[in-house]
């Protein structure tokens, strides 16, 4: 969805949003940005995942790892009809993810305050969203098994990398593993289609990931 797409109630809640990121970004390590180049790397980047995605109206979605809100808080924006589920553990971070929700009157975004790991044992959670997105939330590898789970049959992942043909490649035999297809190489992204069920010892508990991280 191009930023040229946007209304200008769009364009003013997505500014609200980047005011209160670069405001709490001074006592909350939210982004590494530079303010100035906040609309180019945070909302224009997000908009390019979700154009990716192109999800069905009234789609359900998950920002697995959402951190400060991206891609999820300007998916919810730009698409009012989507539901959005922000998934992200650390305190501090979905202090200031209800904060915003709040502050713009986001009524479509939802904050899970939880571990993927945990979401994806959910019943309420796991395998229910059309489109699951991450932006570096975790290596490729490790990020099919966070977020393939949250991914209903048919649904798709979008995971912005820096190096899509070597995440591709890297993180293949995992999506496979989560019952994904293989990966497709975009600019800047991989999308991965579900297509079977997960099996249910995914994702691993919080143990057992670690050491995958570790490796």
């Amino acid at each position: 969805m191009p930023t040229g797409h946007l209304d200008a109630d769009q364009e003013a809640l997505l500014h609200a949003y980047l005011a209160e990121l670069e405001s709490w970004n001074r006592r909350v390590n939210l982004t590494r940005v530079a303010p100035d180049r906040f609309w180019t790397r945070h909302i224009a980047e997000s908009l390019d995942l979700l154009s990716l995605a192109a999800p069905a109206r009234r789609s359900s979605v998950v920002d697995v790892g959402s951190g400060g809100g991206l891609p999820g808080v300007v998916i919810a924006i730009a698409r009012s009809d989507l539901r959005v589920v922000l998934v992200e553990s650390a305190r501090r971070k979905t202090a200031f993810l209800v904060h915003v929700a709040g502050t713009l009157g986001l009524s479509n975004l939802t904050v899970a305050a939880v571990r993927a790991e945990q979401a994806g044992h959910d019943p309420a959670m796991r395998e229910v969203f059309d489109v699951a997105f991450s932006r570096a939330a975790a290596p490729p590898p490790l990020l099919m098994e966070l977020a393939l789970p949250l991914v209903t049959v048919g649904g798709t992942l979008i995971a912005a990398v820096s190096d899509p043909a070597g995440a591709a490649a890297a993180c293949a035999r995992a999506a496979h593993d989560m019952g994904g297809a293989a990966p497709v190489v975009h600019a800047g992204a991989i999308a991965v289609r579900k297509m079977s069920p997960t099996d249910v010892v995914y994702p691993r508990r919080s143990e057992a990931l670690r050491r995958a991280r570790a490796r």
